[in-house]
């Protein structure tokens, strides 16, 4: 089939704003919670006291303390909701609002106290929203619904180099999809020669290489001072637009990801009792731009114009009777998208995050669930050129539960 320059524009403007997603998905810009049920469950502050296979993503330094081989299964569950106003009085609100994440760790000690081996696979970006085939966006011609994952696989070598100071360095490998739906109507459809109700699925995928690396400090028997860094990386996406009654088009477009690095301060108050602080700093402002070359080699430049942003908070852990452990932690979250590039496949806010966590732990098994709420105050979106003028509003809760095993 032979496709008419403005199909060809609509199929390069729409996986524009199908990599849009993933900036544009949380108040953390496109970054899933943390890892894990204990991570949940003190979500300020879960850093300088990763003991379990999980360390592997959060702080892999620590694996050196581990004295047995463990496997860690995660599961996160949750519930997020989004409502939209129009500036002109119309409503809509998103469907299907659960969502899960699996993730898994393994670790071992390869010289007992002196060096360790991990690996996990988890998700660190993206999440879904869907407004509804028979929505307010979806009848106006606004892309309505999209999702991205991008998984991570990542090896890392954790050593001791004194009796106070260890480090680490790791791969990540990246594997990323996208996905966006949209309705064309009205005089939208009439331009571009399809009836009305046609109705177009992009896809894409890629790939990508990062690095990271963890120093951990014991300067006393109770602190630890922690550093993290995980490297920038960009995924080459490429896929395809798919539009009823008009065929497809191929497209490509890279995502730049940001480097983030963290620093967190722990400190053993008794032998029950610990408290953490973390804070990280996210460089968003990598992503300035979207360059999308379609299969017949037109380039449009779609501008992003991302804030780098700091999310800062702390964690406690009590342990009050054996083998149990409770959890509570808080943390502020940045979002880096400025009204002028807001979509509606990414309502995000700044937030604050309460979290609470149950911990039991008995011979080689280990169970930890991990809650967490999300404060929102609402966001109202002006001049964007991604969304209507209009309210949105969210309700975001998260459920987090993780089984250890150590041999």
């Amino acid at each position: 089939m032979i496709l008419n320059s403005r199909l060809a524009g609509i199929w390069t403007a729409g996986f524009c704003t199908a990599l849009l997603v993933p900036s544009l998905l949380l108040a953390d810009g496109y970054r899933n919670p943390p890892e894990g049920a204990v991570a949940i469950g003190a979500f300020g502050g879960h850093r300088a006291f990763a003991e379990d296979a999980n360390a592997t993503i959060h702080n892999p330094a620590n694996l050196v303390g581990l004295e047995e081989p463990m496997v860690q299964f995660n599961l996160l569950g949750g519930y997020g909701k989004n409502e939209f106003k129009s500036a002109a009085g119309p409503t809509d609100r998103t469907t299907d609002p659960y969502f899960y994440v699996p993730g898994f760790s393994a670790a071992a000690p390869i010289r007992k106290g002196k060096a360790a081996l991990g690996i996990a696979t988890y998700v660190p970006f993206g999440r879904s929203v869907d407004w509804g085939a028979d929505g307010f966006f979806a009848q106006n011609n606004v892309p309505y619904s999209g999702h991205m994952t991008v998984m991570d696989a990542t090896p890392n070598l954790a050593l001791k180099l004194t009796d106070t100071l260890s480090v680490s360095i790791g791969a990540d490998i990246y594997v990323g999809e996208v996905e966006q739906r949209q309705i064309f109507s009205g005089p939208v459809a009439d331009a571009l020669g399809l009836p009305a109700g046609a109705r177009s699925k992009l896809t894409a995928d890629g790939q990508a290489l990062g690095a990271n690396a963890a120093i951990a400090w014991k300067p006393t028997e109770n602190q630890r001072l922690v550093a993290t860094v995980r490297s920038p990386f960009s995924i080459d996406y490429s896929g395809k637009n798919r539009i009823d009654y008009a065929g497809s088009l191929g497209a490509e477009g890279t995502i730049d990801y940001p480097t983030i690095v963290a620093l967190a301060y722990g400190i053993e108050l008794t032998d029950t009792f610990r408290i953490e602080a973390d804070a990280e700093w996210l460089e968003f402002s990598r992503y300035q731009e979207l360059a999308i070359t379609d299969a017949r080699g037109q380039t449009t430049v779609t501008p992003q114009d991302l804030d780098d942003t700091w999310t800062a908070g702390c964690g406690a852990e009590w342990n009050f009777v054996p083998g149990w452990t409770l959890r509570a932690g808080f943390m502020h979250v940045q979002n880096p998208t400025p009204d002028s590039t807001y979509s509606p496949l990414g309502p995000d806010e700044d937030q604050q995050v309460l979290s609470l966590g149950l911990g039991y732990a008995k011979g080689a098994h280990a169970i930890d669930l991990g809650y967490a709420y999300g404060l929102f105050n609402g966001r109202t979106i002006q001049d964007s050129q991604n969304s209507p003028a209009g309210r949105y509003d969210y309700d975001s809760q998260l459920l987090s539960l993780s089984y250890g095993y150590k041999f």
